[in-house]
């Protein structure tokens, strides 16, 4: 079912929403645990319960189960054109054949009484990465995480210095569900709808949505002429000067007045910025120590309710972004947005700090974390040779155009 789902193209390229049958499998949904990262997870009580020879539920009981799929599968709009799957959730211990409705046809379509809610799941088939890699790297985040809140034990970052995972369940090697993260927006989109109040009305620097245009012409020239000329000519200097005269004082970071107006009381704002800042941070230091490319606009997303940065699709790891054809050669995704979001001390002040216990516990923890990447490495199943020669021949055979 799943799987059929996520391989389905629909004939209509515009479709935005698909019709499902209802789920006919040989046991009900109620029986099976939902992917998501709360039920996957043993909690240390269930932990402490085990080690003391009781007996306890490999699961968190607390976490519903599935009652069914919802028939309506809206179809989102990238390229690998993947869905959103809605599951109606049941209280744990309850099943689905308690309940009795009077329309049948409308439980599959809209949560009924009884229920406790919703889960979404993004239901999708890569054409060129392997899910696994998400999942492998969802793993090592989670290892993180207790290194991080081990290393701050006491101090008042502890609960902030993480990072947000998520449940991601390979069905096969290019099909897979992957847990919705609730409550957030892609970068691009937030950067797109923030403006600067004390701009001019008309002015073109009162609004995020020019930088956030992909088809703005003038900026992708400009943009051009600074990669130009350091991949071409290799001044390094020189491109960084034109970068700051051509792109950033023509387009001026909003993302300010985003936090301004979005969290009205000073210490939901505070709050906010600095959980935003310390999440970059931590996602900075592992996705330098990993190698992780492709971070753009879409692929890295806010907390709209706290501030707290999560990034997804994690295909592009171990520097696969120095074989594209314009390599990315940064570190890390730090903008002028995100700098001017971290308030007057910028990337000096909370960022900093972050960063340096993050990079400081990555390094101290060095052997752990080898120990959770070096199988995944090795893994006979996954050719990295072959999927190198693969990107450098697509590579190859890219126009200028269609590299950039």
């Amino acid at each position: 079912f799943i799987i059929d789902l996520a391989k389905y193209i629909p004939k209509n390229q515009n479709s935005k929403h698909l019709t499902v049958r209802p789920w006919k499998g040989d046991a009900p949904l109620s029986h099976f645990v939902p992917p998501v990262q709360a039920a996957l997870s043993l909690s240390s009580s269930t932990k402490a319960s085990s080690a003391s020879g009781r007996t306890s539920e490999v699961f968190p009981a607390f976490v519903p189960r599935m009652r069914t799929f919802c028939q309506y599968v809206p179809v989102m709009s990238s390229k690998a054109r993947p869905k959103k799957l809605t599951a109606f959730a049941i209280s744990a211990g309850q099943r689905d054949g308690q309940f009795h409705f009077s329309d049948k046809s409308a439980s599959y379509k809209e949560l009924q009484q009884g229920d406790a809610g919703e889960m979404h799941f993004l239901i999708k088939q890569e054409a060129k990465g392997d899910l696994r890699k998400d999942a492998r790297v969802q793993d090592l985040n989670n290892v993180i995480n207790r290194l991080l809140a081990v290393a701050l034990r006491g101090r008042r970052q502890r609960q902030r210095l993480n990072l947000r995972t998520f449940s991601v369940v390979c069905l096969s090697e290019d099909c897979g569900i992957i847990e919705w993260v609730p409550n957030t927006d892609s970068m691009r989109n937030i950067v797109s709808n923030s403006y600067n109040p004390q701009a001019a009305p008309h002015s073109l620097r009162r609004r995020g949505k020019r930088i956030a245009n992909f088809s703005d012409h003038i900026l992708r020239q400009n943009f051009e002429k600074c990669q130009n000329m350091y991949m071409k000519n290799g001044n390094l200097l020189d491109a960084a000067t034109m970068f700051e005269e051509n792109c950033l004082k023509q387009y001026p970071p909003v993302l300010y007045w985003y936090f301004v107006q979005k969290f009205l009381d000073p210490f939901s704002w505070f709050e906010a910025r600095k959980n935003f800042a310390l999440s970059a941070a931590a996602w900075s230091a592992v996705g330098h120590v990993i190698g992780l490319g492709d971070r753009h606009s879409e692929n890295i997303l806010m907390d709209v309710k706290n501030g707290e940065c999560v990034h997804v699709d994690f295909d592009c790891i171990f520097d696969k972004g120095l074989n594209l054809p314009r390599p990315e050669v940064i570190p890390f995704r730090l903008t002028a947005n995100m700098v001017d979001a971290m308030g007057p001390t910028g990337s000096n002040g909370t960022y900093r700090g972050g960063l340096t216990v993050a990079i400081r516990t990555l390094r101290k923890n060095r052997d752990t974390l080898l120990s959770v990447l070096e199988p995944f490495i090795k893994d006979p199943v996954i050719d990295w040779k072959r999927q190198r020669a693969q990107q450098q021949n697509r590579n190859n055979n890219d126009t200028p155009a269609e590299s950039v």
